[in-house]
């Protein structure tokens, strides 16, 4: 079992009751929000119902890392700096990334830290199209080159 980065490029509009349900229980209800899960069967079949709205891939730590570091918050409008980090009983971000790789956990189990990434449209634009899967030479669905957009997103 692996941690997937789930990314929601396409919003909520013109979808149907399941796929939003789907959207709101991976907590990526609006259009460019991120969040990790894990890949059981359970959040499998919702990726699949969703996949013409988001994308996702296999994350790594230094990704993680730099999302947590970049994009963390705790709350509304605190961010996921230094002290803040001190009193959930870490030390940097990167050791948050190393146990939520190594104990699989999902983004929304860590406590005090925000469910989800709010994250910019991508520097330079997409390069495939946002209405076609991976599989079609597009961007949405399992998509291998995800890590490389969302580095842009950050």
């Amino acid at each position: 079992m692996a941690l997937l980065l789930v990314v929601n490029l396409r919003g909520k509009i013109n979808s149907s009751q399941g796929v939003r349900r789907a959207l709101s229980e991976m907590r990526v209800e609006r259009k460019f929000t991120a969040t990790v899960v894990t890949d059981e069967p359970s959040t499998l079949g919702m990726l699949k119902s969703c996949k013409d709205f988001i994308a996702w891939t296999p994350i790594d730590g230094e990704l993680l890392s730099s999302l947590l570091e970049k994009r963390g918050m705790l709350t509304e409008s605190k961010r996921l700096d230094g002290p803040a980090l001190s009193k959930l009983g870490f030390g940097k971000h990167s050791e948050v990334a190393e146990m939520m790789i190594k104990e699989q956990k999902r983004l929304a189990s860590v406590r005090g830290i925000r469910p989800f990434f709010r994250l910019s449209p991508p520097r330079g634009g997409f390069k495939s199209s946002l209405r076609r899967q991976a599989t079609e030479r597009g961007t949405l669905g399992a998509n291998p080159g995800l890590t490389d957009i969302v580095r842009r997103m950050i």
